[in-house]
């Protein structure tokens, strides 16, 4: 190999190229530094847009909240209307716990209610096996997995050790190694269901949509994925009502305008939708009450929920 050539930097051309070299340093230098402070300064400015995105969302839920409390608030105040008078009057004039959506308006927002008498559906806590399995089925359950959890929920409950041929007591939990054991009885809440296994909350709670009214007619469908689905295990069962079957309830009256009344010491569920003006996120709210108007506040609330 040859000797390497080196420039002579001592010399009038030499200190120019060492100028130019010093030049292109400098340059590439800034290049980078620029660079970093552009980097720098769309992360700020991505964080800063997602800070204040989620701010815009936390008031917005904020504002549905209430919304979806003044729905409650107006579904109590209307417990115990009489039926009205006229059968043209508009619906969001005289409630009655039909089930029919209705909604009322705010500056900022709707509220979209539904309330339904708690007396229709099934009791988880009275009901057998087989009644079980007939309402998780509707609630689109295949019939085998309803057969193991209709089981499941039963072991949950009773006050026995003894698992029935689905079914799973103590040592099952133990051997999952959950942290808890079966109730062994009854349950108070719907939402304690999530703790039977194979009971998930896509099963318990399930989707839908409500239609809105709105100038006495029906103007289309609002999709509102927080609400639980009509036919879901939620919506079928409960832990208040006397009723254990779907032979006699829950069954839907084609053609048939059902007339519901308000009935002293009768126990409903009220369903509250808020949503602001400027749409979404939408808040609901569930409550179930007992209609007391000899009480000092006229109801007595059960059970609330958030979704």
């Amino acid at each position: 190999m040859g000797d390497r050539i080196h420039p002579d930097l001592s010399g009038k051309n030499g200190r120019r190229a060492l100028l130019v070299r010093e030049e292109g340093v400098a340059v590439i230098a800034v290049l980078w530094v620029s660079m970093l402070i552009m980097w720098l300064g769309l992360q700020i400015g991505t964080e800063n847009r997602l800070l204040g995105e989620e701010q815009v969302h936390m008031i917005r839920r904020s504002q549905s909240f209430y919304l979806a409390v003044g729905g409650c608030y107006e579904a109590i105040a209307r417990m115990g209307q009489p039926l009205p008078l006229h059968r043209d009057e508009p619906p969001d004039m005289n409630w009655q716990p039909d089930g029919q959506p209705r909604v009322v308006s705010y500056e900022t927002g709707q509220a979209l209610v539904l309330v339904e008498p708690e007396s229709e559906k099934v009791n988880v806590n009275k009901a057998t096996p087989q009644q079980l399995q007939d309402v998780l089925v509707k609630a689109g359950v295949i019939e085998d997995t309803a057969l193991e959890i209709a089981d499941r929920i039963a072991d949950f409950i009773d006050t026995d050790d003894i698992p029935r041929l689905n079914g799973a007591e103590k040592d099952r939990y133990e051997r999952l190694g959950v942290g808890y054991v079966p109730f062994d009885g009854p349950l108070t809440s719907l939402d304690q269901l999530l703790l039977v296994p194979g009971v998930t909350p896509r099963i318990l709670y399930g989707f839908g949509s409500v239609k809105s009214l709105s100038d006495d007619e029906v103007s289309g469908e609002i999709q509102i994925p927080l609400l639980p689905g009509k036919d879901s295990l939620y919506n079928l069962v409960s832990v208040h009502s006397k009723n254990t079957g779907l032979n006699s309830t829950n069954v839907e009256e084609e053609g048939t305008d059902r007339i519901i009344t308000w009935e002293k010491g009768g126990i409903y569920r009220i369903f509250s939708c808020g949503r602001t003006a400027a749409g979404s996120p939408t808040v609901v709210i569930c409550l179930i009450v007992r209609y007391a108007p000899d009480a000092e506040n006229g109801y007595e609330v059960l059970y609330r929920k958030v979704f």
